[in-house]
């Protein structure tokens, strides 16, 4: 875990955005939103294994709230920064995207580039939709006013546990102020997890309080083995090449085309 210096301090701080004249996600959704206080960026963050997402502005969809029309159109005066900005600033814009995450995935920051004149008018949530159409708000914040910079937030430790009759929402807001805000992308920092054990051991020799209990469950869950016959997982054997040929192939999904 790095510093706490090094990640953004997230504050819930919902009474101020209420009271900020238009502030993204403030009264109209009537939850406490958490503000970004500072600008680090977190680049000692996370293991080695960590994966960073990054989906452009371009990728979203979306436009004002009213009838007038979509607020993405390109400006030519502005083209060279590879974004979108703001159409009507007397409008409040919402900008959507799916996250399309592997299950088991478990995200550590969520980031956003922007350029923003006004503290809090611009901000980002995360959104989990159900087949009933209800939502759950698993993460947001606001922005502060800067120029083009990436602001991020977390360590969040929000899992993607299935994408089973659901799915995954990110919603960049810009709240009416009286200039014009730019965005650039999301960042997605995320990291895999093994999954945790179950409750009842699958073979014989490997009890729950062998201490390589959960991997080989995962093992067993996921398809990759069936231990070495009589019910028995056989931990202390060792692999021949030919076996961990096809623990491998399994694991990783391995094909070709014919």
């Amino acid at each position: 875990m790095p510093s706490p210096t090094r990640i953004r301090r997230v504050l819930f701080a919902g009474a101020i955005l209420v009271a900020l004249a238009g502030g993204a996600f403030a009264a109209d959704h009537r939850v406490p939103w958490p503000i970004v206080m500072a600008r680090v960026d977190p680049n000692a963050y996370g293991l080695d294994s960590q994966t960073i997402t990054t989906i452009s502005a371009w990728s979203f969809t979306g436009g004002v709230t009213t009838d007038n029309g979509f607020a993405n159109i390109q400006d030519p005066r502005y083209d060279g920064y590879l974004g979108r900005f703001n159409l009507y600033t007397g409008e409040d814009e919402h900008y959507f995207a799916t996250l399309d995450l592997p299950a088991g995935a478990v995200i550590d920051l969520i980031g956003i580039n922007t350029q923003t004149g006004t503290d809090a008018v611009m901000g980002i949530a995360l959104w989990k939709r159900f087949r009933d159409g209800s939502k759950q708000m698993l993460t947001g914040f606001s922005l502060p006013a800067h120029t083009w910079d990436t602001d991020y937030a977390g360590p969040l430790e929000i899992t993607v546990d299935t994408h089973h009759d659901c799915e995954y929402v990110l919603d960049v807001e810009k709240a009416i102020s009286d200039n014009t805000q730019y965005f650039g992308w999301v960042e997605i920092w995320w990291h895999r997890v093994v999954s945790p054990p179950p409750g009842t051991p699958t073979f014989n020799d490997v009890p729950l309080s062998h201490p390589f209990f959960q991997y080989v469950e995962a093992l067993a869950a996921s398809g990759i083995t069936g231990g070495c016959g009589g019910g028995n997982y056989c931990p202390n054997t060792p692999v021949t090449r030919a076996q961990m040929a096809a623990f491998l192939a399994k694991a990783l999904g391995l094909h070709w085309p014919y």
